[in-house]
């Protein structure tokens, strides 16, 4: 496993000069133009927060990872650099949030993974510009959920679709709001800082 701290200083020097939250705000007016946004929230997990919440949920190793929502992809980027999952997967909807994503694997590919390469030469990292309800989950491990859906509807049928394309063992951590159907065994919940202040990650399991 790379260094936490040297990671995390990599990590800092792809995103510190990042405004992800003016850059979801311009990729929203965009979409607007073709389909209301007004069920989407954006949020950012800090380095140190995700790297908690990984080592309490404590996922299968060299397992498949998957960011629904995953913006800039900080989190998928962090978690190909720092833990050993042999594939992650960010998933976003809005193409400015995904373009700037992919922007910045462009650097990460030329400018740090050349220093890395030891930890990461056998690792996958892919981004989708896709709606996460149009995604195959069923290779999945584990999956973080950050921020979801408002609308209860939408947060509902995210859940059918858990419940029918994972398999049994996969790992799921939500923000804000916990998975409620019986399908999901409740690892617990904690409370970790994030970028809109406190919050409440939820940690569950597909039975």
């Amino acid at each position: 496993m790379i260094d936490p701290i040297y990671c995390e200083t990599l990590f800092n020097y792809l995103y510190s000069e990042i405004d992800g939250y003016s850059l979801s705000h311009a990729a929203r007016e965009v979409h607007n133009k073709s389909e209301v946004t007004e069920n989407f929230l954006y949020g950012e997990l800090p380095f140190k927060t995700w790297k908690e919440i990984v080592e309490r949920a404590n996922p299968k190793k060299d397992g498949v990872f998957f960011d629904l929502g995953s913006g800039t992809g900080r989190v998928v980027i962090s978690s190909h650099m720092l833990f050993n999952f042999k594939k992650s997967i960010g998933v976003e909807l809005l193409k400015g949030l995904h373009d700037k994503a992919c922007e910045i694997n462009k650097i990460y590919e030329s400018e740090v993974k050349p220093r890395i390469l030891e930890y990461v030469e056998n690792r996958e990292l892919q981004f989708l510009n896709k709606d996460i309800f149009d995604i195959d989950l069923r290779e999945a491990d584990f999956i973080l959920m950050n921020h979801p859906f408002k609308d209860n509807g939408l947060f509902d049928s995210l859940e059918d679709k858990l419940i029918k394309e994972l398999k049994s063992g996969s790992k799921i951590v939500t923000t804000i709001r916990a998975l409620k159907n019986p399908a999901f065994k409740q690892l617990g919940s904690k409370k970790y800082n994030f970028s809109w202040g406190e919050s409440t990650a939820y940690f569950h399991e597909i039975v």
